[in-house]
């Protein structure tokens, strides 16, 4: 089937400004705070959550999901209404700020290193930014843990997801994305006082994860020394976690390592395994960098 030069070029402008955001984080990483659109995202959240009321919580949830989605929404459609250089940077700038790919190992890395210099409180300091969890009791070996976890866990927020949407709906779909994972990430709790309020955005968060977290695991074991065991292992493993989304990249390095990786209190995954070492943050942030390479080629391809 012949495609019309004007999709050929909407194509190219679309795959030059992947490239380009890739480049940039890579290269630059994250931009000041004052100038980060996430940043901004959270601050519109923060500002609806202070005026959240006491009834209705769920509903004014939905509201704020809207709210928030809809200045970056309309950003995305406007910039994509236009091939001036001006609107390819800005949107080169926008896509960049949905994934973190630079500050995602380059965190993971650090927190190894001090791992194996045994500063423990440094570390559990650090992992305050990278999970939810109290990290205030890990020993060595659940800090290792929730570091991998976390890397595992955000190749698919951080990296595939906004990608997986660029690809499907352009700049408009990686931003609303983003809008949503940042909201879930701010008040998608299940304890008081965000059960109601970050309903919706939980289930939204959900919702938009649901297949790039199947297709995560696929890459990973893809990726892996041993693609089919990985896959194997990965399949049985992942819906120990009570999320219906995490479970898959999780489980899926965890067999792809052959250890196992575990969130006290709410799972173990890949239980007869080894037990993981800080050495194994390394081999975590090679396997997922292999996948993000696979990801990036692969939307790179679909955008041709």
């Amino acid at each position: 089937m012949e495609t019309c030069d004007g999709a050929i070029v909407v194509n190219m402008v679309l795959l030059v400004i992947l490239l380009g955001a890739v480049a940039l984080d890579i290269i630059i990483g994250e931009p000041p705070a004052r100038v980060h659109p996430v940043v901004w995202m959270g601050k519109i959240i923060h500002l609806l959550e202070k005026h959240a009321p006491q009834t209705n919580r769920a509903l004014y949830g939905a509201a704020m999901t809207l709210i928030t989605i809809t200045p970056f929404a309309i950003a995305g459609i406007l910039l994509t209404r236009t091939n001036h250089i001006f609107a390819i940077i800005a949107s080169i700038y926008l896509l960049k700020s949905t994934f973190s790919i630079n500050m995602l190992f380059g965190s993971a890395k650090k927190i190894e290193k001090q791992l194996k210099c045994g500063k423990i409180e440094t570390v559990r300091s650090e992992l305050r930014t990278l999970v939810s969890r109290d990290t205030s009791y890990l020993d060595e070996t659940k800090a290792t843990s929730a570091v991998i976890e976390s890397v595992s866990e955000n190749y698919v927020d951080s990296i595939l997801t906004p990608m997986f949407y660029f690809v499907l709906f352009g700049l408009l779909g990686a931003l609303a994305y983003k809008a949503v994972n940042t909201l879930d990430s701010m008040v998608g709790y299940k304890k008081p006082p965000y059960q109601q309020l970050g309903f919706v955005p939980a289930r939204v968060d959900d919702f938009l994860n649901y297949v790039p977290a199947r297709i995560s695991a696929l890459i990973i074991a893809l990726v892996s020394n041993n693609p089919a065991t990985t896959l194997r292992c990965a399949l049985k493993e992942h819906i120990k976690t009570p999320s219906p989304n995490s479970g898959w990249p999780i489980s899926a390095t965890a067999c792809a390592l052959g250890i196992t990786l575990e969130k006290p209190g709410t799972y173990i995954l890949n239980n007869e395994a080894a037990t993981p070492e800080p050495e194994h943050i390394t081999q975590a942030i090679t396997l997922i960098k292999k996948a993000a390479v696979v990801s990036i080629v692969a939307v790179a391809i679909l955008l041709l």
